[in-house]
């Protein structure tokens, strides 16, 4: 399940889409949640321990704080 975060991710660095979604993890033992441009397809992602508090937050927070490698 996709879940879209117009307006809380920051435009994609690679093409400036703005159409970003986050993919909806298991939070079941070691989990990834991923991040993703709808339109190019780049992808970023955080690892977690199941129980770790605020997961897709951070993980929103991480792509926002990247660097443009324009």
């Amino acid at each position: 399940m996709m879940r879209d975060l117009t307006g809380k991710a920051k435009p994609c660095p690679m093409c400036g889409s703005e159409r970003v979604y986050l993919e909806e993890p298991t939070y079941e033992g070691i989990f990834d949640v991923k991040i993703r441009c709808a339109d190019c397809g780049l992808m970023g992602f955080k690892s977690f321990m199941r129980g770790a508090k605020n997961p897709v937050e951070k993980t929103i927070d991480y792509w926002n704080e990247r660097k443009y490698k324009g």
